[in-house]
């Protein structure tokens, strides 16, 4: 899984990111692009890891959702 585009996010838009591919798979890709601001890197992350098989992906995603939303609520995030 080349999950390195995603990890370069902030703990933010890595918590973004796993929810919008969590609830919708590959249509996550075309809702975060349109982020004025970080919509490429946001869409880029989200196809990379869509791409996934669901049994990889559902896992691996719900991890770092837990990871990102520690590191936010620590402030480091």
């Amino acid at each position: 899984m080349d999950a390195q585009r995603f990890r370069t996010l902030s703990a933010k838009q890595r918590a973004v990111v796993a929810v919008a591919v969590l609830l919708d798979g590959r249509e996550a890709e075309n809702y975060l692009a349109n982020d004025i601001t970080y919509g490429p890197a946001l869409s880029r992350a989200a196809h990379a890891l869509a791409d996934q098989p669901p049994e990889l992906r559902m896992p691996f995603l719900g991890s770092m959702l837990r990871a990102a939303l520690r590191e936010i609520a620590s402030g480091r995030g």
